[in-house]
């Protein structure tokens, strides 16, 4: 399993609130010129040519530049004061003049975002970010069709949404923080629980609120990682965020037990889709047993990484014991697919001491013990 370590800094300027990537080539097509190449390629041929095409830097400038999203909740008596910048707009190829709103899997989603230091929308993420878009369209479905995931459908879309778009850019010109467009691809635990039995795999899609605030998409996991429709929209979130002036991962701050409700309705394990490293890489390999690592950091203070294996589908729980065998914390309770796992537990409120933590799985069950020093 491939997974980012929490790092903190205590300086605001160690890293860029823009995306990290070359300036547009000039000869660089636009989007309608873009829209011509891809208009008669297969899914993959077209995804494909879409990350050649980021990397190279072909999207308009006024994504570059990220919005800050501020969101403030008192958890145990303490304030904590979350900033976490995305996207003005939903990813799009092309230049300012003429961009094409650019639908993709979840694949290749993932795959940029690794690329550039990002990562996916939570549903409460894609609310507080509805919330303080400074411009809100009105969404612009089609009716469903044989088309509705392919080229032709995503260009009519944009042009309907740019349509809506362009007699506000006097007052709010482009780079404006924009909501109501389009459905989020995001990362939520349905990615990987409480799946459907027929897809194993699934892309989950939420979102696109209607101008009374309302959502027209709740999370919905039906459809399977390869598919996407002229509806789906990608929001970059920068992956470095900062809480109480603090550096922090927000792919730390979904598995934390204290922060995760800053910007998620549970805790996340697997807060992406296939692997952080490359999408093309396969995650779903299936482990050959059931295992329960040894907690790293051991001893800790006061949080600690706790890792697992399962091979078989089926509830599997985590708990955590004191020393005379007393339940004290659920950390997992769940139905899980086969595949690597990785939890955080943060003992702050717990005294010094030893601890014992234990993995139950339909076929096996396992338990370690761990050392807390203050």
């Amino acid at each position: 399993m491939k997974y980012l370590s929490l790092l903190v800094f205590f300086s605001s300027q160690l890293f860029s609130q823009t995306l990290n990537l070359p300036a547009r080539p000039t000869s660089s097509p636009t989007g309608s010129q873009f829209y011509s190449i891809i208009a008669s390629l297969s899914r993959q041929a077209r995804e494909d040519t879409i990350f050649k095409h980021v990397v190279a830097g072909n999207i308009p400038n006024f994504l570059r530049n990220l919005d800050t999203i501020t969101v403030s909740k008192t958890i145990s008596s303490t304030l904590y004061t979350l900033e976490y910048y995305v996207t003005p707009d939903y990813l799009a190829i092309g230049s300012d003049d003429d961009y094409f709103l650019m639908p993709m899997t979840p694949i290749l989603a993932q795959k940029i975002v690794n690329y550039l230091d990002c990562t996916l929308p939570t549903k409460q993420m894609v609310d507080q970010i509805y919330s303080k878009a400074q411009v809100k369209l009105r969404p612009q479905p089609i009716p469903p069709d044989a088309d509705m995931d392919k080229a032709p459908r995503f260009w009519q879309h944009n042009d309907s949404v740019k349509a809506l778009r362009a007699p506000l850019l006097g007052t709010y010109p482009l780079g404006s923080l924009v909501g109501g467009t389009k459905k989020d691809v995001i990362i939520d635990k349905k990615v990987y629980s409480w799946l459907k039995s027929s897809v194993p795999k699934p892309v989950v899609i939420y979102g696109w609120h209607q101008l009374n605030g309302s959502p027209i998409q709740p999370t919905y996991n039906g459809h399977g990682e390869t598919y996407a429709d002229y509806s789906h929209g990608v929001r970059l979130v920068q992956r470095m965020a900062q809480i109480n002036g603090a550096e922090i991962s927000l792919l730390d701050i979904v598995q934390d037990p204290t922060y995760f409700s800053l910007i998620a309705d549970t805790i996340l394990m697997k807060p992406y889709y296939g692997s952080l490293t490359s999408a093309d890489e396969e995650i779903g390999m299936v482990p050959t047993n059931d295992e329960l690592f040894q907690n790293y950091p051991n001893p800790f203070n006061p949080t600690t990484n706790i890792s697992f294996t399962i091979q078989v589908s089926g509830f599997t729980s985590l708990k955590i014991y004191d020393m005379i065998g007393k339940e004290i914390y659920t950390l997992l309770n769940e139905k899980l697919e086969p595949g690597e796992y990785r939890c955080r537990f943060s003992a702050a409120q717990l005294p010094s001491g030893i601890y014992f933590y234990r993995l139950t799985t339909p076929t096996f069950s396992q338990t370690n013990k761990m050392a807390f020093i203050k």
